[in-house]
């Protein structure tokens, strides 16, 4: 199968970007709705409850946009941790190794951020998320700790990973995909290195992990 042509951190820019426009078209509703409800005040008499009307549709707006430019800003912040593996990946290309990012799976799973050919042929599906702290391992799940305080992860990373190695297998035709699920900018405080049979790993630690799983 052809590679595809895509750069680190390129499909999710695209996600920002779109989430970006979304939320412009939301303040610009907000603002038309103000405007609205501010020439209605001026040339008609209704019922105050008419107006609290227009006050909560463009507050409401206003509450969407804001909420789609913060995911906005999550987004570019994911893309930043893809682009700075991507920097380190680079020296692995030197040694002949083949490095694929954001391949497209389908719409039930989110892309394979990075996949990887080592020179030996052996196969790497790799997540990177861009969060802060230090991870560690607590009866088979994922936490992190920012300072003394300990957090459960917005979803299970580990399945994520799993299914998209299994999936990008299936997609490419391959016998093994090895999931690596690799934090960017987290440190990461687990003893084997590896849960659920999933490779967990600090940008620090990347390319020795490649290398020695050649």
């Amino acid at each position: 199968m052809p590679k595809i042509n895509r750069q680190a951190g390129q499909n999710i820019r695209e996600l920002a970007l779109t989430r970006r426009i979304k939320s412009s078209g939301y303040f610009i509703s907000a603002f038309f709705t103000f405007f609205l409800a501010f020439l209605v005040i001026l040339n008609f008499s209704f019922p105050p409850i008419f107006y609290l009307f227009f006050m909560a549709v463009a507050l409401l707006l206003i509450f969407k946009g804001t909420s789609l430019w913060q995911r906005a800003n999550l987004a570019d912040r994911g893309a930043e941790g893809e682009e700075d593996i991507a920097r380190l990946l680079a020296q692995l290309e030197k040694d002949g190794w083949q490095i694929e990012y954001g391949i497209r799976l389908g719409n039930t799973l989110s892309d394979v951020d990075i996949f990887c050919v080592s020179p030996r042929g052996k196969f790497y599906a790799i997540d990177v998320k861009s969060h802060k702290g230090r991870v560690v391992a607590d009866g088979g799940k994922l936490y992190r700790y920012m300072g003394k305080h300990k957090y459960h992860f917005e979803k299970d990373f580990l399945a994520q990973v799993m299914r998209q190695a299994l999936q990008v297998r299936k997609h490419k035709d391959l016998n093994f995909v090895t999931p690596i699920l690799a934090f960017s900018k987290a440190s990461v405080a687990i003893q084997s290195g590896k849960l659920q049979n999933v490779y967990v790993v600090e940008k620090a630690k990347l390319i020795s992990l490649l290398q020695s799983l050649g």
